[in-house]
């Protein structure tokens, strides 16, 4: 086994000792994490999109495993729009955003301001402006948005934010689904050379990374899925074993489930078809005396008179 697949090998193993990940999610992870450090290597960055439909379901979790792990971490929930875009372009950080449901949804020019740094940080030159100065010293500037996000929060994403993300979906943990619990100060003991040998192994290998132009399964991909991932398939390819599959068939996998909603039971009543059923005797005995008096005593409700919401197999 080569130094790349017993990193990655322990990366996603660490990311899965605290969430509940699939497989092919924990690749994912792993794949950004080292992403994160081989940045400078990148012309174009996946956000890491991890929504619920619910609370409680890791992503918060997930968000702190990363900051122990990832290069230059900002873990924050909600910063000013000056603050978020000056720190973004002078520190190039890793952007762990959590709440970013409440983000969207609050003050109207934070919103605006991550709204755009997200739409151009995707790419290297990414850019947006801001007034700077007062009063008759007033003036603009060109900000740099371009650093690696990971973004937590419940519901999915504004469109064209999501385009630019790999999506990981977290449900609540089931009652036979087995984490150890998070506590800071023994993470961090288990992280902290985990975190150096993967600085350093990025660090020697981030010219090659950046020369690297992995083979993309463009035939079962958009040209957007084939963005987010190619840096991450360079990471995978030059890792070696079976991570260059392994990597391929999680990016095909979580392309296929990219429209599907992490919901709750609760939730899937409320958005599944309705199943129809109805009766044929008369319905004197359930109906209301209002309905009864109206209708007549003897009346049958027609097939579309009686809707049942019933949940079904997908």
């Amino acid at each position: 086994m080569t130094e790349g697949e017993q990193l990655l090998a322990e990366l996603a193993a660490f990311a899965r000792t605290y969430v509940v990940l699939s497989e092919a999610q924990g690749v994912a992870v792993a794949l950004w994490i080292v992403h994160t450090h081989a940045f400078d290597a990148a012309d174009a960055t996946p956000y890491l999109s991890v929504t619920s439909a619910e609370k409680e379901s890791g992503k918060t979790r997930l968000l702190e495993t990363l900051e122990l792990l990832a290069a230059r971490p900002w873990l924050t929930g909600r910063v000013t729009a000056a603050v978020l875009a000056r720190k973004v372009d002078a520190e190039k950080p890793t952007l762990l955003l959590d709440e970013s449901d409440a983000s969207f949804n609050g003050e109207k020019e934070y919103a605006e301001t991550l709204r755009g740094m997200l739409n151009t940080g995707h790419r290297r030159g990414g850019r947006s402006s801001l007034c700077v100065g007062q009063g008759a010293d007033i003036t603009y500037a060109d900000l740099s948005t371009f650093c690696p996000k990971a973004i937590a929060g419940i519901g999915d994403l504004p469109d064209t934010v999501a385009s630019r993300s790999i999506a990981i979906r977290l449900k609540r943990k089931a009652l036979d689904e087995r984490v150890e619990r998070f506590r800071r100060r023994e993470a961090e003991e288990v992280a902290e050379p985990l975190f150096r040998w993967l600085a350093s192994w990025s660090e020697h290998h981030v010219d090659e990374l950046a020369s690297a132009r992995p083979e993309l399964p463009e035939a079962q991909l958009s040209d957007r899925a084939c963005d987010c991932w190619e840096p991450l398939f360079g990471i995978a390819d030059l890792a070696g074993g079976d991570w260059p599959q392994r990597a391929r068939a999680a990016a095909v996998e979580m392309a296929a489930r990219g429209r599907e909603k992490s919901t709750s039971l609760g939730v899937q009543w409320l958005q599944r078809p309705v199943a129809h059923s109805w009766r044929t005797e008369p319905l004197r005995r359930w109906r209301p005396a209002s309905f009864r008096t109206r209708a007549g005593g003897g009346a049958r409700l027609s097939p579309r008179a009686a809707p049942v919401l019933v949940p079904y197999a997908a």
